[in-house]
């Protein structure tokens, strides 16, 4: 693992941080290239990239915080300015309540974009999620003796024994996503089809990738993150209804 990849006094560079900017980065490239394959100004992808990464780094951090409580209230500065314990769930949610707001000032139709941006949104997911594999940041599974286990004795939360790289597992499946909005998008569908069905993508993998990791139960059995993606799958498939309606009526 390479939590830092170089440092000189007081300038460290981490593993994860570079992972981040190339997530954003590639996000970034291809949302602009989307945008202006349909006929769309791109400075809106710089504008909501420039909302974006604050308000999901804030809400990363403020997620973990409420899963996390009991780190919170031990030791409240440690936590906050800690390296590790980012939650990927608040700053997607944060990401696009934030984003939701400057494509609403754009004029364009929010779920036009917002179909532009689900799979750039899972490319970015999956170059973040390769991000914590490499830094080591605890987002880890449960031990395992199998072949996929993997060890993190430098990471930032260094554990010595093989677990399950479940950052990697949902790397895995962000990429399938992608590769499949973006082979999706050249069909007809009613505006918010594949954002919809990003929704129900994203939270499917990760409900169950959850069983296998270590994170703590808050209700009923489930993590934070299994209510959140039971939640984004819920709302996945109330909104594919409720775009598709009208041929759902005609059917």
């Amino acid at each position: 693992m390479y939590p830092i990849l170089f440092q000189y006094k007081f300038i460290t560079i981490g593993g994860y941080g570079v992972m981040l900017a190339i997530a954003i980065y590639m996000a970034y490239i291809l949302l602009e290239r989307e945008l202006i394959l349909r006929n769309i100004n791109p400075d809106l992808a710089y504008k909501i990239l420039l909302v974006a990464i604050p308000a999901g780094i804030i809400g990363s951090k403020v997620f973990h915080i409420l899963d996390h409580m009991d780190e919170f209230l031990s030791d409240p500065a440690g936590t906050v300015f800690s390296g590790a314990g980012l939650s990927i769930y608040g700053g997607f949610l944060f990401a696009l309540l934030f984003g939701y707001f400057i494509i609403k000032q754009s004029k364009e139709s929010v779920l036009k974009i917002l179909d532009i941006t689900a799979p750039c949104i899972a490319v970015g997911y999956g170059f973040g999620r390769i991000g914590c594999h490499v830094a080591g940041d605890g987002c880890y599974g449960i031990e395992t003796s199998s072949i996929l286990g993997v060890a993190y004795p430098n990471g930032i939360v260094p554990i010595s024994y093989a677990v399950y790289p479940t950052p990697l597992f949902e790397s895995f499946f962000s990429f399938i996503v992608a590769i499949l909005l973006l082979q999706l998008r050249k069909k007809e569908f009613s505006q918010g089809t594949l954002f919809f069905i990003y929704l129900i993508l994203n939270g499917l993998p990760r409900f169950f990738v959850e069983f296998i990791r270590r994170n703590p139960i808050v209700f009923a059995g489930l993590t934070q993150a299994q209510i959140i993606a039971l939640g984004l799958m819920i709302a996945g498939i109330s909104g594919l209804v409720i775009v598709n309606q009208k041929k759902l009526r005609n059917a």
